[in-house]
């Protein structure tokens, strides 16, 4: 399911970069919370330091940046992993919430830092902070929920028709 997440998240990368490069969403954001959701906190962080890297390797941004904004926001945002799970999509869109939300500020805060070619202006901060996150939680429920939701479907039956036929206690 990780492996499936993770292409996923690049078609979106690849999707935006190449169709709509003003779409504002964060492609690998939705990994993220899935990776916190169903990974130990090790491996959780050295996936998102993998999938800021390759985003760095795409951008015009610093080399660093969006593998140190993932790695930052694993830390911030893990610990409210027991309060969702993996296997409601409202659920995995709100806890996308969540990661956009503080992948946002950190966002802007490591651009200001590291990238004085953008300026910020105070509505523009209001209008990112404010939308981003319910588009990346859309773009988790339409892009990540149904296709997983459907991966379930479809492994639940194989599991159970491989049951049955390799094993004699399961059939009828």
């Amino acid at each position: 399911m990780i492996l499936f997440s993770f292409f996923l998240s690049l078609t979106a990368l690849l999707f935006k970069i190449t169709t709509f490069p003003d779409l504002p969403i964060l492609p690998f954001i939705p990994l993220l919370a899935i990776l916190s959701l169903l990974r130990p906190f090790p491996k959780t962080v050295l996936l998102a330091t993998v999938s800021g890297f390759l985003v760095d390797l795409l951008s015009s941004d610093p080399l660093g940046i969006h593998a140190l904004n993932y790695a930052l926001c694993i830390l911030i945002c893990f610990r409210f992993r027991s309060l969702f799970s993996s296997e409601s999509p409202l659920q995995l869109g709100l806890y996308t919430i969540i990661y956009s939300f503080v992948s946002t500020g950190l966002q802007i805060a490591l651009l200001f830092l590291f990238d004085r070619r953008i300026e910020f202006l105070g509505k523009w901060w209001l209008v990112q902070l404010a939308s981003l996150p319910v588009i990346d939680a859309l773009y988790a429920f339409i892009w990540f929920a149904g296709p997983l939701a459907l991966y379930r479907a479809i492994n639940h039956t194989w599991t159970i028709y491989w049951l049955k036929k390799n094993n004699p206690t399961f059939r009828n």
